[in-house]
């Protein structure tokens, strides 16, 4: 299954599996956009509270950013929280491109 993701967005993806917007190799770019496409399980482009907590549950196992932290504590709530903007319930790509904005300044 592939898709064809924004290039705001693939870096916003790749900040999200990073710690502190560091420069993500290649391999963990490819791998957290694959997480990202089946971790969107009606495939939408955008992530439910239960969809975010397979996505970091994916990043976790394959050693991606602070995912392993955020599982290990369970704290999937606060994290989808902060990047949930505009309260809705679901992480946007636009919301995710926000989060790439505030990590860039």
């Amino acid at each position: 299954m592939t898709r064809s993701l924004t290039t705001p967005f693939l870096v916003a993806l790749i900040m999200l599996g990073s710690a502190h917007g560091a420069t993500a190799q290649s391999a963990n770019r490819d791998q957290v956009i694959e997480n990202f496409v089946q971790a969107d399980a009606n495939a939408d482009g955008a992530l439910t509270l239960s969809e975010f907590t397979t996505l970091i549950d994916l990043n976790a196992q394959s050693g991606i950013g602070r995912a392993a932290m955020i599982k290990r504590l369970g704290r999937y709530g606060t994290a989808f929280g902060r990047l949930d903007g505009d309260g809705d319930g679901v992480v946007t790509a636009e919301e995710l491109q926000a989060l790439a904005q505030r990590a860039q300044r």
